[in-house]
């Protein structure tokens, strides 16, 4: 990152098929999520944005009208664009979401029914990912690896792993879905992920291993295997977090 006007190059040559307008969201999506622009913030203008990113005034308007469509930011006549939470009462009306888990119950009902919800989300998005959503996957497992070499819980990568997987599928349900299970989503992936850093680096890379084999079947086209793959997944971290490895004593890990 950089600071101030000093431009930065947020294109690769593995995204060069992208549309720029769709790297540059995630990108600001990142940097809202990881904590960069808080809420409230106001973001930087669209002709300091353009500049910064060498990018065309129309490619930001883009960006941020998908930023705005999702309840991330909100903009302001003549004061420009500010982060907000999703849930923030500025937030479009019939925004729907969910609040926190309170309870491991619920924790465990929110991994069965994504079960079936993200199995069908894979399972179209094989059917119709297009060279820039499968970048978009791409994207979010290259920063869940990078989570992993600095032992990083990793948990918006995580989400947004599984909401691009969605996205891919073309149907703005399985997306709208995802996106009002924010809260109770990126709950469990703490917990999973958290618990996982208390064990050998061997258990991320197998959770890693379970997101590759997402992402290939949905690049092969194979709706079945990728289905199965997202099953498989998340019904595998439902047990490592109620059923894992028990302690020196016999009893389950602490949550």
């Amino acid at each position: 990152m950089t600071n101030g006007g000093e431009r930065q190059s947020i294109w690769s040559e593995d995204i060069r098929a992208a549309r720029l307008s769709d790297v540059l969201y995630e990108h600001l999506a990142a940097r809202i999520e990881g904590g960069e622009f808080g809420v409230g913030t106001r973001l930087p203008s669209e002709t300091d944005l353009a500049e910064q990113f060498s990018v065309s005034r129309s490619m930001v308007r883009e960006a941020l009208s998908r930023l705005r469509e999702n309840g991330t930011i909100v903009s302001r006549k003549g004061a420009g664009s500010f982060v907000q939470r999703p849930s923030d009462p500025a937030a479009p009306t019939g925004t729907i979401g969910f609040g926190p888990a309170t309870s491991l119950a619920q924790v465990k009902k929110g991994y069965e029914f994504r079960i079936g919800l993200e199995g069908e989300a894979a399972f179209w998005a094989a059917q119709n990912r297009t060279p820039e959503t499968l970048v978009r996957i791409r994207h979010s497992l290259e920063r869940l690896e990078e989570a992993i070499e600095r032992r990083d819980v990793g948990v918006e990568p995580d989400y947004n792993f599984h909401l691009a997987v969605a996205q891919a599928s073309a149907n703005e349900f399985f997306e709208t879905v995802l996106m009002s299970m924010r809260v109770p989503m990126t709950f469990a992936i703490n917990l999973s992920r958290s618990l996982s850093l208390m064990r050998p680096v061997t258990r991320l890379r197998i959770v890693q291993a379970e997101h590759v084999a997402i992402y290939e079947a949905i690049g092969a086209g194979d709706g079945r295997a990728a289905s199965a793959a997202m099953r498989m997944h998340i019904g595998n971290t439902c047990n490592r977090v109620f059923e894992g490895e028990v302690d020196k004593y016999g009893g389950p890990l602490p949550l």
